[in-house]
């Protein structure tokens, strides 16, 4: 697996990803579609690290697991057959803020 990728891909192909990888970004960034992403399955660490390495060097925060990115993405074709990159972007920054679905209605 790739463990860099780009928001905009991430949330165009999330169902490429497997759904028990974790999703970090930059830390103290404003996120858009271009963000770096860092992916990691935080059972692959070592016993003593509970943060990944990378992650600490580079000043990423935990952000979601995959498999709650791919129902964020899921819920949004639902509603709109014909979703964009900002309809995923916004349900995406929708569900860390509140926890929650978007509606577009």
């Amino acid at each position: 697996m790739k463990n860099l990728v780009v928001l905009r891909d991430l949330l165009i192909n999330a169902s490429d990803y497997q759904w028990n990888v974790s999703l970090f970004l930059p830390n103290g960034e404003n996120w858009g579609l271009n963000s770096s992403c860092y992916l990691i399955d935080l059972d692959e660490l070592d016993d003593n690290e509970d943060i990944p390495k990378f992650a600490v060097q580079n000043n990423y925060c935990y952000v979601l697991n995959m498999a709650d990115i791919q129902d964020i993405v899921d819920n949004v074709k639902q509603q709109r057959a014909e979703c964009s990159e900002l309809d995923l972007f916004e349900a995406f920054l929708y569900y860390f803020k509140y926890d929650a679905f978007i509606s577009f209605n």
